[in-house]
């Protein structure tokens, strides 16, 4: 199927291309790789990181009911960045990921793709391969996940059963923004560390922004005065489920918020940010307006499913 436009589809991966989030199945990585050593449960870290988050909340000003604008809440979010650092400083610390290989991260992606662990939402590749039926087209994915190789390899494992090998060859090289479990090519494995670079990593809502074009990046802090599109630019849709994704949502042309019935916490969370803001949300079953917010009204869409998704972007109206 052949779109009218270039478009460039970027998604999220925990609980927007998986059904649940994935971070502990990379933890395991950790337990595989080290089965002789003596590692803290995974629950300590979860446990630390909720602690700091709560205490944060507590003493935060405005409290969420209070903030109302899109400026509050991406003061509020790049608050988080410290209680996110600190959570990896912790496993970091911990020593968990030391000599940790590429073989043991492959090994998890694929045997969690075929035990079940690990489930990704019904129609991803009938997306994919409607947004790569034009070589002008892409898809990416941007995430806040300890590994890209993780990521990969896990829709590796996936595709593989599928009759699209060039869906399949298309993942292999496909631009996968996450953070990685360093030296994993090494002979003695990682050191232990997770970044995505020597920098601080992708961690917030704020590092995803910083991965998209420079005129979405531009739009979102002018969003009062969003310009109507050229017919020569690419699309850029995002689709996401939590918090860490807002600042995309909004900055991309189509934001699209995926949910499930009933909404997990993390969808809901979103979905009331969203309204607080003063975010219009539409059904993506409604049809995408690309002239959408050109009086200063911030728009995303919502769907339950990616074949609401593939429905829509077929039907643009360009």
């Amino acid at each position: 199927m052949k779109l009218p436009r270039p478009i460039h589809l970027i998604l999220d991966w925990d609980g927007t291309l998986t059904r649940k989030d994935t971070l502990s199945l990379v933890g395991s990585i950790a337990y595989y790789a080290n089965t002789s050593k003596s590692l803290p449960p995974w629950s300590d870290f979860v446990n630390g990181y909720m602690n700091d988050y709560n205490q944060h909340v507590s003493h935060y000003e405005p409290i969420t009911s209070a903030r109302t604008t899109l400026d509050q809440e991406r003061q509020w979010l790049a608050s988080l960045t410290p209680i996110e650092n600190k959570s990896v400083q912790r496993v970091e610390s911990s020593g968990m990921f030391k000599n940790v290989k590429s073989g043991h991260v492959d090994h998890i992606a694929a045997s969690s793709i075929k035990n079940g662990d690990l489930q990704l939402r019904s129609n991803w590749n009938a997306l994919f391969d409607t947004v790569l039926s034009s070589p002008s087209n892409a898809v990416s994915i941007l995430s806040v996940n300890w590994s890209a190789r993780f990521i990969r390899q896990s829709l590796l494992s996936a595709s593989s059963t599928l009759e699209s090998k060039s869906l399949h060859s298309y993942i292999k090289t496909m631009d996968i923004n996450a953070n990685e479990i360093s030296n994993l090519d090494d002979a003695a494995g990682s050191d232990g560390t997770l970044s995505k670079d020597s920098s601080t990593g992708i961690r917030t809502s704020a590092d995803k922004l910083c991965h998209l074009p420079a005129r979405c990046q531009q739009k979102l802090d002018q969003c009062a005065t969003r310009d109507v599109m050229s017919r020569e630019q690419e699309i850029v849709v995002y689709i996401g489920d939590s918090a860490t994704d807002l600042e995309a949502l909004l900055a991309a042309d189509v934001g699209v918020c995926i949910r499930d019935e009933p909404m997990g916490s993390s969808q809901r969370e979103l979905s009331e940010t969203l309204h607080r803001i003063g975010v219009v949300v539409r059904s993506i079953d409604e049809g995408i307006d690309l002239k959408q917010a050109t009086d200063g009204q911030m728009v995303a869409y919502s769907a339950y499913g990616f074949d609401q998704v593939v429905k829509a972007l077929s039907e643009l109206d360009l």
